[in-house]
């Protein structure tokens, strides 16, 4: 029994010493950090996706005028 409450009350010791330890600050600003590279991220790709879909806009806009000005010399 004895060994029971000894190693109950180093339980008990660690479980009240991890509470009242301070957070690290690094733990913060590698969070910090951590949110603005993912929003960071999450702008490029959007920004990316913009900018894909306004190049195929482009290209199919010029793809279907070439087409229409090869079939009108073809019309007369």
């Amino acid at each position: 029994m004895a060994e029971r409450f000894y190693h109950e009350t180093v339980f008990v010791d660690l479980r009240l010493a991890a509470m009242k330890r301070e957070r690290e600050p690094s733990s913060k600003a590698y969070r910090q950090d951590r949110f603005e590279n993912t929003e960071r991220a999450a702008k490029e790709t959007i920004e990316a996706e913009q900018r894909a879909r306004r190049e195929k806009t482009k290209r199919l806009k010029e793809l279907r005028l070439s087409q229409q000005g090869g079939k009108d010399p073809a019309a007369k």
